[in-house]
């Protein structure tokens, strides 16, 4: 995509699909992980991301939350969250960490951490449909508040699940590059990649811009005759004050 073209923002919506494939025990996940279709690795550990935008911690994905819930191996369960958090660009990367944490696990002892009679975990696959929002970002400076209005599926479409589909590369990110806005990009980059829930990356991404912004103006104050100088700074620890986040108090 050329830099002098737009970029239209997209949402996405995900069907899961039962595919009537279970675990009950530790080395049964092993088995099935080593088979899994990429549509259920995605749904298991990528795409929970998005079931809970506006949390406070990122909930575990949904191979973690079983061993460490229902088989209580809360040791084998933090080992693969880790894993999980730390491959979800590349599906056979992730695949590959997985097995690894698993396979760590002497053998005798997989198949004694079971679970109880009905409660075996489930593999579900996920079929993505993804609809124009009908925004199209002409300038690099809409980027932001284009993320922050829109469906918190916008932001998970464009910086996590455009890269898992293809080997990395985020579209959006690119589009940013190519217009010279490295350092926005690379802060879209990290905040997608932090592990944090999405509202909290995206509040994340807004405070570096705006105190990006601020002492730009600033710099350009200084250029200024000095009552306007003067003027312009206190506007703009003003609009720093109220922007930034007040520190919560403890009830």
């Amino acid at each position: 995509m050329s830099a002098r073209q737009g970029f239209e923002l997209r949402h996405v919506v995900h069907l899961a699909r039962p595919l009537g494939r279970r675990a009950g025990d530790l080395e049964q996940l092993r088995a099935e992980l080593l088979a899994a279709p990429i549509d259920a690795l995605f749904h298991h550990a990528v795409q929970y991301q998005l079931r809970d935008p506006g949390a406070e911690q990122l909930c575990p994905d949904d191979l973690s939350a079983w061993i460490g819930g229902v088989v209580q191996d809360a040791e084998t369960a933090e080992r693969l969250s880790f894993v999980v958090q730390g491959a979800q660009a590349s599906p056979e990367t992730l695949r590959a960490g997985m097995l690894e944490v698993l396979e760590a696990v002497p053998a005798k002892r997989r198949a004694e951490r079971d679970a109880p009679e009905g409660s075996a975990f489930q593999f579900h696959g996920s079929v993505t449909l993804s609809f124009p929002t009908g925004t199209v970002l002409g300038e690099a400076h809409e980027v932001v508040d284009a993320l922050l209005e829109a469906d918190a599926s916008v932001w998970f479409f464009h910086l996590v699940e455009e890269p898992w589909n293809t080997g990395g590369r985020a579209p959006l990110i690119e589009w940013l590059a190519a217009r010279r806005e490295e350092r926005l990009a690379g802060w879209l980059a990290e905040a997608a990649a932090s592990g944090l829930p999405i509202d909290k990356a995206r509040a994340r991404v807004l405070q570096r811009w705006r105190r990006s912004h601020i002492g730009r103006r600033l710099a350009e104050a200084a250029l200024t005759p000095g009552a306007e100088r003067r003027e312009a700074g206190r506007q703009a620890i003003a609009n720093l004050v109220r922007r930034t986040p007040r520190p919560e108090r403890d009830s």
